[in-house]
């Protein structure tokens, strides 16, 4: 088995262990050395099979080792992704057995899937995009750092930029694109293009706020 270590020892990096754990069941494929977190009680209250191992600022990556991204927030991934990579560090992607993979395309470095996920065919996936059981439709793009939670309709060809966010039970019409760093809040339904930086609610989704840049 191959040693691999989890960045972020939040709820993600926690249900990244499940699912590693679940790969293992089926094939003996990793040995989960423990999570990286700069905070070091964050596994403080919360039952958890492994420990927290050294801060991620101080971590210098391993050559004999992989990682796995357990980050769920796309400006945290891109910060600590990018940063570990230039350290040298390889992450894996974590492709839960339940997932079904149709699309044609290779995805990125540090994809992680979680339970019941699908991916269409012509899908095309970025580094460190987090796809929480959802099914995305065919031709979709995720570019990098993007997360989309539980249950979403991400239809046929729509495209989510870079570091954009979708959440829980979100709909997004057939085609269009979600803007770099928007985020899409939970339920919303979204019958038109979302520009970037901005936070989107309700159904139909409309502007709620402009984030920070």
């Amino acid at each position: 088995m191959t040693d691999i270590i989890i960045v972020g020892a939040g709820g993600c990096g926690r249900e990244v262990a499940n699912w590693i754990e679940d790969i293992n069941q089926v094939e003996e494929t990793w040995n989960i050395l423990g999570f990286l977190d700069d905070d070091p009680d964050a596994l403080k209250g919360f039952a958890c099979r492994y420990g927290i191992i050294g801060a991620i600022k101080d971590h210098a990556p391993g050559k004999d080792v992989k990682y796995a991204m357990g980050i769920a927030n796309p400006a945290a991934k891109k910060l600590v992704g990018s940063g570990m990579v230039e350290k040298g560090a390889q992450f894996a992607c974590i492709i839960h057995p339940s997932t079904r993979i149709y699309s044609e395309y290779e995805p990125g470095i540090g994809l992680v899937t979680y339970p019941n996920s699908k991916i269409a065919t012509g899908c095309k996936i970025g580094d460190f995009v987090t796809l929480q059981s959802t099914i995305l439709g065919h031709d979709s793009w995720l570019e990098d750092y993007v997360t989309v939670s539980s249950s979403c309709g991400i239809t046929g060809g729509t495209k989510l930029h870079e570091g954009c966010f979708i959440g829980d039970h979100a709909c997004i019409a057939v085609g269009l694109e979600i803007g770099a760093n928007s985020y899409v809040g939970i339920g919303s339904v979204v019958i038109r293009n979302v520009a970037e930086n901005v936070r989107v609610f309700g159904n139909p989704a409309r502007v709620f706020a402009v984030r920070e840049k």
